[in-house]
């Protein structure tokens, strides 16, 4: 790529060297011996990358580093030095820089820290749009399903509540951790067992939407619930919805179809995998739209068969670092139904629903990020 570089020094035969290695390589390399004025050039003219000799009058150079990142905080920075100058090396280790170019110079040294330098800056650019698009379509998610007043969960087949509303959160007094991947009877009714009378139960050994009025100890309040059998990749379970009494029936279905929507009107596909066996129990609608398959056919896959050959061990591997917070998300190669490769970046984050493990793999083709900017 080229690209704009501007070069902080009063040493006339370093800014030579480096400015005649980098103009033939074609990047536009603008020299500057007044380091005061160093900012508001970056300000103006937004360098993809600085060079900042550490021997420059006037300023102190650790100093200006801070000052051009908050200039303009892409921009990557290198230190021109010595290995006579072990400060600038201690200095560096907590300073917002890319690397080091040492001298003594030569031009496949130049071009070599310049090349690192400006891949480095274009991989923090992306993950900053990756992460800008990813926390935008879980705020509109969440926002919507907040967004419902009365209390909305899913329960598995064998009553553990799998997620939950704000409001269901706010009703109780309780954190996610008191309600999330507990028995609903536990949490609500403050029971041991499922109610002879609870409509959950009724849905579930019959197959059929159930509604009755029931006293819940845990909210101490009596309401309607409304319970809704829905068919998962995992195994299916239990929408209950809960509300006073009295409630027009063409509100309550807008309502729980807006929240049965959820996840498949993420904009972003996502995948569930069981993190025991690496395949996928769930997928929305823009997950089966990306790689083309019917859903019966991406259900239970193995989660590497979604990968190029060449990068199946990588990717896996680089999702088992995330999920332990080693590593940052990785760019690869997927392969949809016909066998089309299509770049993506790659997010997991790791969720536990009772003793169960599971992994919500957010995959973002490079494309969406594009469109975004």
């Amino acid at each position: 790529m080229k690209a704009k570089i501007l070069l902080i020094s009063h040493d006339d035969d370093l800014t030579k060297s480096i400015s005649k290695a980098l103009e033939k390589e074609g990047h536009k390399v603008t020299c500057l011996d007044v380091p005061s004025s160093a900012v508001t050039k970056c300000r103006e003219e937004k360098y993809d990358l600085v060079f900042i000799d550490v021997y420059i009058r006037e300023i102190a150079y650790d100093k200006l580093v801070g000052d051009v990142k908050k200039a303009y905080p892409e921009t990557e920075i290198v230190l021109v030095t010595t290995y006579a100058f072990p400060e600038s090396m201690a200095k560096g280790q907590v300073l917002d820089i890319s690397g080091y170019l040492i001298k003594p110079l030569s031009e496949a040294k130049i071009r070599n820290v310049t090349d690192r330098a400006l891949r480095q800056g274009v991989l923090a650019r992306e993950n900053r749009r990756l992460l800008l698009t990813v926390t935008a379509a879980k705020k509109e998610w969440e926002a919507t399903v907040d967004a419902i007043e009365d209390p909305i969960f899913v329960t598995d087949f064998d009553y553990t509540v799998l997620r939950a509303n704000l409001a269901t959160f706010q009703k109780l007094g309780k954190g996610v951790n008191e309600v999330v991947g507990k028995k609903c009877y536990k949490v609500f009714h403050c029971a041991d067992h499922a109610l002879d009378d609870c409509p959950g139960k009724n849905a579930r050994d019959s197959g059929e939407p159930a509604s009755d009025t029931v006293l819940f100890k845990g909210l101490k309040l009596r309401l309607s619930c409304s319970v809704y059998p829905q068919v998962f990749a995992g195994g299916g379970g239990l929408v209950h919805y809960l509300r006073e009494p009295v409630l027009d029936t063409g509100q309550q279905a807008e309502t729980m179809t807006k929240y049965e929507r959820l996840f498949d009107d993420a904009r972003i596909p996502i995948l569930f995998i069981d993190s025991d066996e690496y395949k996928v129990t769930d997928a929305n609608q823009k997950a089966i739209e990306l790689f083309g398959y019917e859903p019966e056919k991406i259900f239970d896959m193995d989660l590497e068969d979604l990968f190029v050959d060449s990068l199946r061990e990588t990717a896996i591997n680089n999702i088992i670092q995330q999920v332990e917070s080693k590593e940052p998300p990785l760019k690869v190669k997927v392969m949809d139904s016909n066998k089309k490769e299509i770049d993506a970046f790659i997010i997991a984050n790791p969720i536990n629903i009772g003793s169960a493990s599971y992994i919500e793999l957010f995959v973002v083709p490079v494309d969406m990020l594009s469109g975004s900017r």
